[in-house]
């Protein structure tokens, strides 16, 4: 089978869940023997250093099969290239390469035009679209966190967004979703990671018959890996991901503070390591609460309270920093949609603390493969750890009972099967365009 892979960034260059599993994806299609190819679209400050001078696509060097693609002008809120001469770059591409399915893992910088560009340079494709996020449905990044408040958002719709962006009328959300649902449109085929978001964009518009939920997969790094091992004080925690506001450090700062204040720290202590980079990334407000927890954690000297922040990983360390570690905390403070780091956690053998939340709380089963507290509640993730610390036998139960999770090959082997159900030989896409219509 041919397919296209579409993705935004590159796992070379920047971390990120959804071009994680998309690349996977494309390697382990060709390790099946597909005839695959990976396009991923890039920051415009990423043209001096990987792009060409008026090139919208360019070969990765090195690399057979990848492109990097440089849309020349692009809108954020319309998820829009706008660009007639990058969409046409983008459509030749395709109709070079002939696919039989086209897979896009999202649409920032690709832009939705790219959808109907590959549906004119490849009619009888079956094209894929997988959500990681939900920036169609929501202005604020996807993120469906309120702007200012930070609260939780439950539910968009013209009054509430106008809430968060005054400057744009109710009338323009209403048109901007309009024009992102026909864009959409020309897919086949919607996957969604988990059933929170699946019901979040079937809430939005999608129909509910193009809509399937398949977790993601990602390699196994731990098959050789001693999935059976803890310190021996059972106290190291471990924090893994993308310094970033929506990922609840602080969250676990708060908790730390709240057991040195009530001086309810256990005899053999807790050691928290921190695991993760980009803090360019997060805002100077989180940024300056960050700054001013560890500082008062340094300056408390609760003496049984250890912080270490080893900055930015790769993959190829992931099972070293793993390996220091007893518990992973997964503190994220929005609608997470899925959790790779769940995943990589129980691929070592970890439980899980995580916020019960969205696809997280789906997924972290209490008592089986890992523990839930309150989200953005300290006061909960401290009980949760003060219990845990030092309970070997609560830790050899809950690491024997965690199943491995998905493999690429598993999730590659899911959506043939579901490819194959929207061929051009069992689908006839006019006929149902039609009736639609």
């Amino acid at each position: 089978m041919k397919i296209v892979y579409v993705s935004y960034l590159h796992p070379s260059i920047a971390p990120g869940g959804a071009q994680q599993v998309a690349y996977e994806m494309f390697q382990a299609s060709l390790k099946r023997g597909h005839d695959a190819y990976f396009i991923a679209a890039l920051e415009a400050n990423h043209d001096q250093i990987y792009g060409k001078p008026g090139a919208p696509i360019v070969p990765v060097q090195g690399e057979e099969r990848q492109y990097f693609y440089f849309p020349q002008y692009y809108d954020f809120l319309h998820l829009s290239v706008g660009d007639w001469r990058s969409i046409q770059f983008f459509r030749e591409l395709i109709e070079r390469i002939k696919p039989d399915v086209i897979h896009f893992h999202h649409y920032h910088r690709v832009g939705v035009e790219s959808i109907r560009a590959a549906r004119i340079a490849a009619p009888d494709a079956v094209i894929c679209f997988t959500f990681h996020e939900m920036m169609a449905i929501c202005m604020a990044d996807g993120q469906m966190v309120k702007r200012g408040s930070r609260d939780l958002c439950r539910s968009a719709s013209p009054v509430s967004c106008n809430k968060c962006f005054p400057d744009l009328r109710p009338e323009f959300v209403t048109l901007r979703a309009a024009r992102l649902k026909a864009a959409l449109g020309e897919c086949d085929v919607f996957v969604f990671p988990s059933e929170f978001i699946a019901e979040r964009y079937v809430e939005w518009g999608l129909p509910q018959e193009k809509c399937v939920v398949i977790p993601n997969g990602q390699t196994n790094l731990g098959a050789t890996f001693d999935r059976s091992q803890h310190s021996r004080q059972v106290n190291r925690f471990g924090f893994f991901g993308q310094f970033i506001d929506n990922k609840g450090v602080d969250v676990i700062f708060d908790a730390l503070l709240l057991l040195g204040r009530e001086q309810r720290l256990p005899a053999q202590g807790i050691v928290v390591e921190i695991n993760g980079g980009n803090k360019h990334y997060a805002s100077g407000p989180y940024m300056d609460r960050i700054n001013q927890q560890v500082e008062e954690l340094r300056k408390s000297q609760f003496g049984r309270i250890t912080v270490r922040e080893n900055g930015a990983y790769g993959r190829d360390q992931l099972a070293e920093r793993m390996a220091s570690i007893d518990w992973v905390i997964v503190p994220s403070t929005w609608w997470e949609i899925f959790g790779l780091v769940v995943s990589e956690a129980w691929m070592f053998g970890r439980p899980v603390i995580a916020s019960a939340i969205a696809g997280l709380k789906e997924r972290v089963i209490p008592q089986k493969n890992g523990f839930t507290f309150l989200p953005r509640d300290g006061r909960s993730l401290a009980a949760l750890m003060l219990n845990l610390v030092g309970n070997e036998q609560q830790w050899i139960a809950t690491n024997r009972s965690i199943e491995q999770p998905w493999s690429d090959d598993e999730m590659l082997d899911a959506h043939l099967t579901l490819w194959k159900e929207f061929s051009p030989a069992v689908y006839d896409r006019r006929q149902v365009d039609a009736v639609a219509v």
